[in-house]
């Protein structure tokens, strides 16, 4: 399994509204076959707060029509705006990545998301 990086700018979309950010992770969802999330904090609330995230990029990632697209960026929206009052940012991108299977390699688009505190200034 080889992964080939297309970063989707993630220092812009950090800046990016919550409303914003829902948009822009639906739409790189929809693209993606895979869905790769991390949560780098450890404390209760962005554990509850990392799970709810990963459902609704999950969510985004299997909608099939536009009410269920729009149902999961409504849902992304309401996450992400829990995670900046929380003090959580985000980063995101769409990636390609080599995967072997029964029927040979295929290439598939991965969407790497991280949710974590921001960086501690030194």
């Amino acid at each position: 399994m080889s992964n080939e990086g297309g970063c989707c700018g993630s220092n812009v979309f950090t800046d990016l509204e919550p409303a914003r950010q829902a948009e822009y992770l639906a739409m790189l969802a929809q693209e993606a076959r895979l869905l790769e999330f991390s949560l780098e904090a450890e404390d209760s609330e962005s554990r509850r707060i990392g799970d709810r995230l990963q459902r609704a990029l999950e969510s985004a990632l299997d909608a099939d029509g536009p009410d269920e697209a729009e149902g999961a960026r409504d849902e992304l929206e309401q996450v992400l705006s829990g995670a900046r009052r929380a003090g959580l940012r985000l980063s995101a991108h769409l990636s390609e990545m080599d995967v072997d299977g029964i029927l040979g390699t295929m290439k598939m688009r991965v969407l790497s998301t991280v949710l974590a505190p921001p960086a501690m200034s030194a």
